[in-house]
């Protein structure tokens, strides 16, 4: 089937475009949110051509597509003219039903999600003037140095402000007064306090001063803060004056107790998580390698990646480094083993194709959605060699201490973020977690364990 035709029938499937009430996607999947689960036709969806699993029950449906996933929404976009949804509106809703955990991950996807690609990037190039300026392959001096430096920064210098602007898309407030309240936190005259000898008030109130640059939970309390304002006054003022009188109340208000309360409080919750994560990580590395890297892998599939990524980037910006995404990595790696046993063991044209798929994206990229959902999910035989051969590259990098940089995926190309004294550490991991779990897979087999 064509993406057109795909979308057309995912469409019909779902209950037709009166039935849509949100929809967009991720790297791999369309995610929709409907009138009513009523008029959902899983089996069928299931069964139809390009569509590799359906996730999710009632008005909450998850499509796993793939890679081509954007292609196919750019077809599905036009068959919804009545929803008045557009392509700008790729996220979830926070505000939606449904149980309190799914919300809290959905709202951090929404903030997050939109900026991994730029992550990612940013972290490549990171790595990549890392290791030219150690060979001394670039004058860290000069301006090719500083143009690239400048580009791989940017995103983290300002993340408070990008963050703001996500939030307030989630929460459902005004984005432009969001992102005031963030740039409010990396502003050079309120950074500038930070050298006042003897310190500053604010109203007599004692301001801790702190670097907000790179940041991410000040910024988000202080939006929602604004949010509840928000929403509270627009019920209560007249129109003529409501948005008047809460810009000021967010400029005046939310602004100042960001800066006294949840500055200094989001930085000392990061650093405290940070160091809770990596304190489990030293407690025992061979255990938290065994597990980080057969079971976590499958995050995924349950959304509680939005859950530790923030942790990571807490410990990337106070650290300069992070010891469990090598670990995690670990998984992805053997799921990209087990699609590569798939392809050289399976004599079905399709279930070869999509294997060779999976096979190379996970490699080069790091992205194996489509293996479990359309291997894992299927062939639960496979889903033992996964875990089996995650834990054995988990083992290594978790018992070598090895770093990642930069806030980066599995792949090759995402390597310059490994790059560093713990690098040939994590390239025995991958190695390893691919080979066990592919061999696995070619002595197991998994023809006859279909789910």
């Amino acid at each position: 089937m064509t993406n057109q035709e795909i979308a057309v029938r995912v469409l019909e499937l779902v209950g037709g475009a009166k039935n849509v009430k949100n929809v967009y996607h991720c790297a791999t999947r369309l995610r929709f949110t409907l009138q009513t689960g009523e008029s959902v036709q899983t089996d069928a969806l299931k069964q139809t051509d390009g569509v590799l699993n359906v996730l999710g029950s009632g008005t909450q449906i998850q499509v796993v597509i793939g890679n081509n996933v954007n292609k196919v929404y750019n077809e599905l976009m036009p068959l919804l003219p009545a929803t008045g949804i557009t392509a700008q509106d790729q996220q979830p809703a926070a505000a939606e039903k449904g149980r309190p955990l799914d919300r809290i991950f959905n709202a951090i996807s929404g903030i997050f999600a939109p900026y991994l690609p730029l992550l990612m990037c940013s972290g490549i190039i990171t790595g990549l003037l890392s290791l030219a300026s150690s060979m001394n392959w670039i004058d860290t001096a000069g301006g090719t140095y500083a143009v690239l430096s400048a580009a791989s920064n940017t995103l983290f210098y300002f993340f408070p402000i990008l963050l703001s602007f996500t939030a307030a898309k989630q929460f459902h407030t005004n984005p432009f007064v969001a992102v005031m309240i963030g740039g409010a936190l990396i502003h050079p005259t309120f950074m500038a306090l930070s050298e006042v000898e003897g310190g500053v008030t604010f109203l007599g109130i004692p301001l801790i001063m702190q670097s907000y640059t790179s940041t991410v939970l000040p910024a988000i309390a202080g939006v929602g803060l604004y949010a509840l304002v928000d929403h509270k006054l627009s019920k209560v003022l007249p129109d003529s004056i409501r948005n008047l009188v809460i810009t000021l109340v967010g400029m005046v208000v939310v602004v100042p107790l960001t800066a006294l309360v949840f500055g200094p409080v989001g930085n000392s919750l990061s650093t405290l998580l940070g160091n809770g994560l990596n304190a489990l990580v030293r407690f025992n590395p061979l255990i938290a390698g065994i597990i980080g890297g057969g079971l976590c892998g499958y995050m995924a599939m349950f959304g509680l990646q939005w859950g530790i990524i923030p942790i990571i980037l807490i410990n990337i910006n106070n650290l300069g480094y992070d010891y469990f995404t090598p670990m995690w990595m670990m998984g992805p790696y053997a799921q990209v083993g087990v699609a590569l046993a798939v392809f050289l063991r399976s004599k079905d044209t399709a279930l070869k194709q999509l294997s060779l798929t999976g096979f190379l994206t996970g490699l080069f990229t790091g992205v194996t959605e489509p293996i479990l959902y359309g291997l894992l999910t299927k062939y639960k035989k496979l889903n033992l060699c996964v875990i089996l051969g995650g834990a054995v590259g988990g083992a290594v990098v978790g018992v070598t201490r090895t770093k990642v940089m930069a806030f980066l995926f599995a792949g090759v190309l995402n390597f310059p973020g490994y790059f560093g004294p713990t690098f040939p550490y994590y390239l025995i991991g991958m190695v390893l977690s691919i080979g066990v779990a592919a061999l696995l897979a070619l002595v197991l087999g998994y023809e006859d364990k279909k789910a």
